[in-house]
């Protein structure tokens, strides 16, 4: 046997004892091997001959982790730059985990939570195309002639003259869409900016982009039918 592949088997052996615990039970009609011997008790132990090589080889191992260089290049290749413009989901129908709307439905009310980042790009109030034909199938729910309320909101990154601004103009964006589809609806839009949170911008005083992700939204009211 080579000393290559005795150590591997040696490292095995050891890998093997130490998940037992350190020793066995023997199995019931088997003969021990060479390199095992019975201990008093009945349990298998490990040559030690074996173990004394698993040992060293383990340490070499050990020795050549320690020794490896690591490089630029290499650093490089572990690591994602993160971009403003990877914050944002593409608004995919047939995929079942990015969910655009909420509805809760109350007695009087239809509240429709639409969420920000389907809807628009970073820091944009424009609809995706997408946006657009998701908004223009949501009209079809709202009942005749009714006033509908929209809603826009932001979390808490930015002055608040901006977010106040965003939240207006992103509110008016799904506006439009919806009286373009239903001229007989009578449309209410505000911002609200960061105001009114479903969620903590941060916990313990470190940012929470979970909770952030979900005020960003704009919300649609209308009478429940």
């Amino acid at each position: 046997m080579t000393r290559r592949r005795r150590r591997g088997t040696a490292v095995a052996a050891l890998v093997a004892l130490l998940a037992a615990g350190g020793a066995g039970p023997a199995v019931a009609g088997t003969e021990p091997s060479a390199s095992a011997s019975p201990s008093p008790s009945g349990a298998v132990s490990a040559d030690p001959a074996l173990m004394q090589e698993a040992q060293e080889a383990l340490a070499e191992q050990d020795a050549t982790v320690e020794a490896a260089e690591i490089t630029d290049a290499m650093r490089a290749g572990a690591t994602l730059d993160l971009r403003a413009d990877d914050a944002t989901f593409p608004l995919d129908p047939e995929d079942a985990t990015t969910t655009l709307e909420q509805k809760q439905e109350e007695k009087e009310d239809t509240v429709v939570t639409l969420t920000s980042d389907l809807l628009f790009e970073f820091g944009e109030a424009a609809l995706t195309p997408e946006a657009k034909a998701a908004v223009a199938d949501l009209a079809a729910d709202v009942p005749q002639d009714a006033t509908v309320r929209v809603d826009g909101y932001t979390d808490s990154i930015g002055t608040d003259a901006t977010n106040l601004t965003l939240s207006k103009e992103r509110a008016k964006a799904v506006a439009d869409v919806l009286g373009a589809e239903r001229s007989d609806l009578t449309l209410k839009v505000r911002g609200h900016g960061e105001a009114d949170p479903v969620a903590e911008n941060e916990v313990a005083g470190e940012d929470n982009p979970a909770g952030r992700a979900l005020n960003r939204r704009v919300e649609v009211t209308y009478p429940t039918a």
